[in-house]
Formats: C-alpha cells, sequence, structure tokens
C-alpha cells in the first residue's frame, strides 16, 4: 500500500457566474490502472474541441471543493482555464450541466463526480472533442467509455481503521459511521474497515452498531446521540467515513458529557480537510485517512497537455488510482498551516 504525505495545495477564491448549473469561472503522481485508446461512437474520432475545462461536482461538498479549486488554481499558473459547475449533489442537474457545457462547445476535457453514470451524455461530448473523466467514484458502466481517476477507497477505510487497530484498548466497543448506502465508495470503505481490524488480530472489538448516515455531520450527530442513549460509556471508539460525521458524532459525545480523546473515546475519520485537522490537533480525532487533492491537479494538468499536444484524442481512456495517507499528530501541523496560509480555515 502506497503511504505517501503531500501537501495539498491551497485553493483560491472563484469569481464570475455562467448561467444554468451555476458554472463558476476564473478570468484571466499517481499509478496508471490502464489505458486503451478508442474513436468515439460516431466512427472518425473528433478534433479536440478547445482547452478549456469544466469541473462539474456537488460544491457543497468540502473535499469536491477543495479539490476543484486546488486543480483551477494549478492550471491557471499554468495557462489554462477550470470553469466550476455545480450539481448540488443532484444526478439530473449533473446531466443538465453536462448539456450546458455541449453546447457550449469549447470545452476539452470535463472532470465529472455523480451518483450515476451517463454514458450517453459523456458519448455526446467525446464525438464533440471533448474528453471525459469520471473522477472519485468507479462505476463499473463507465469502463473502456471515459477514463475513471480514483484514490483507492478502500485503503481510505483500510489506514483509518488500522490506525484505530492499533490505539483501541483491549475488548474495545466500537461503532461504525457509514456513508451512502449502495455507493461504491462506502462499500469499499467498508470493507477495508473490516479488513483491518481483521489483519490485526482485533477479533476481541465488538462492533455495537453501524449505520449509514450519508456523509452528513447533521445526521451523524442524531445517530451518535441514539447510540449514547442505548451503550452510553460502553462505547470506546468511532470509526467514520468522513471526518464531518465524526465531528458529528464529538459533538454527541461531548452532549453527553462525554470526552473524544485518546484516553476516553477514539474517534477516526477520512477526508483531512481543515475541521479534522483543527481535531486532530486539539486530541479529539485520533487519524484520519485522506485523498490528495493535489494528485488530481497534477492528472489535470498532465491530460489537458497531452490533449492539447495530440499525444492523446478526445476519445481516449485512461484510468488512474491514487494511493492514500493519513494525517495525525505527527504531521497536521504542516497541513493546519497551509490551509491558513492560503485561505483554506474553513
Amino acid at each position: 500500500m502506497k503511504k505517501r504525505i503531500a501537501l495539498l495545495l491551497a485553493g483560491v477564491m472563484v469569481i464570475g457566474m455562467l448561467a444554468g448549473c451555476g458554472g463558476k469561472s476564473e478570468t484571466p503522481s499517481s499509478d496508471t490502472a490502464a489505458a486503451t485508446t478508442e474513436d468515439g461512437g460516431s466512427g472518425a474520432a473528433a478534433e479536440l474541441a478547445g482547452t478549456k475545462i469544466a469541473w462539474v461536482c456537488n460544491q457543497s461538498d468540502a473535499w469536491h471543493h477543495q479539490t476543484a479549486v486546488t486543480a483551477q488554481e494549478k492550471l491557471k499558473e499554468n495557462g489554462y482555464t477550470i470553469d466550476l459547475f455545480d450539481t448540488k449533489n443532484d444526478d439530473a442537474k449533473g446531466l443538465e450541466c453536462l448539456e450546458q457545457i455541449q453546447i457550449a462547445g469549447d470545452y476539452g476535457l470535463v472532470l465529472y463526480s455523480g451518483n450515476v453514470a451517463q454514458v450517453d451524455a459523456f458519448k455526446k461530448l467525446m464525438d464533440s472533442g471533448t474528453s471525459v473523466v469520471m473522477y472519485a467514484i468507479d462505476i463499473e458502466e463507465n469502463h473502456d467509455v471515459i477514463s475513471t481517476w480514483v484514490c483507492s477507497e478502500y485503503d481510505l477505510g483500510y489506514l483509518a481503521a488500522k490506525k484505530a487497530a492499533e490505539q483501541l484498548p483491549e475488548n474495545a466497543n466500537i461503532v461504525i459511521l457509514r456513508g451512502v448506502e449502495g455507493y461504491s465508495g462506502s462499500v469499499l470503505r467498508g470493507e477495508g474497515f473490516h479488513a483491518a481490524l481483521e489483519e490485526a488480530g482485533r477479533d476481541d472489538i465488538t462492533v455495537l452498531a453501524e449505520k449509514f448516515q450519508k456523509f452528513q455531520k447533521a445526521d451523524a450527530m442524531t445517530c451518535m446521540e441514539d447510540w449514547i442513549t442505548a451503550y452510553g460509556d460502553k462505547i470506546d471508539g468511532v470509526i467514520s467515513e468522513n471526518d464531518d460525521m465524526a465531528l458529528g458524532a464529538i459533538e454527541a459525545l461531548r452532549g453527553a458529557g462525554m470526552t473524544a480523546d485518546k484516553d476516553h473515546v477514539l474517534v477516526y475519520g477520512i477526508d483531512g480537510l481543515y475541521q479534522g485537522c483543527k481535531a486532530i490537533k486539539e486530541g479529539s480525532i485520533q487519524a484520519s485517512a485522506y485523498q490528495n487533492s493535489n494528485d488530481y491537479a497534477d492528472a489535470v494538468l498532465t491530460r489537458i497537455q497531452k490533449l492539447e499536444s495530440g499525444e492523446m484524442k478526445p476519445s481516449d481512456t485512461e484510468d488512474l488510482t491514487f494511493g492514500a495517507s493519513y494525517i495525525d499528530s505527527s504531521n497536521v501541523d504542516e497541513f493546519l498551516t497551509y490551509y491558513e496560509e492560503n485561505g483554506m480555515a474553513q
């Protein structure tokens, strides 16, 4: 398993607004899993539509927004423009964004993240000269149609639970906060959680409860309150599929007069964003596994350069899998400093 700690690049303020999907525009290392070259569905491969890049995702999701603006800044430094489009976590809105991008006709690359494959829309874009990448989620229907870029979701779950297995007391009782039921990332993170505990030989650990809370802090807080009512001070640890839910659990613990720290209830998360890092610094989260936004930014720059030079065609696919790492008390200061110095302390 690759264990590579790298600093996240800073985000920048986004200005301007496009119609329709709420696209936002700035004015003027990884393991390759697979690479294939295929012509678009209409026959001859289309010429590159342009060098502008569209980034389509749920902009209210902290990690997705951070990754988008990190890439936006890196690409700006290299003479390229990334416009941000907001799906508002709605797949129908995501399709509208893709249609808007196709109508514009001058985007050479689309980065897309959503809950379903938009294969027909993707094919239309590629036939029009736009390369398409689905990122942060692996949907089988997209295989060999578009590129897929992901961090190993399994490794993210595995690293968080591996740290927990090293630190939880003997005969510990834990609860697990899951993301979205049926979502491939949640499936893999959950598999990583359980595999890490099993491989560490921690069959003494009892999982009291495990529930899907849609990655939402408020939902996780309510769920944790219910668990505290049911199990009280029997709870020794919390493993969460993201930091937001971990923070919700911590608020519930504090509301019940309980303490989240290394000597009481041990909490573990995934994402390593600013609020999670603050919690690591204060000791209420013990560690957070994370996928490095800079890996995606580097890959976007490489892709658009290959498209512009002709090394790749819009219909070509190249799948990438990035390594997962983790943040704990030993390295959290460097992340906090970077966030604070670059306007990401929120």
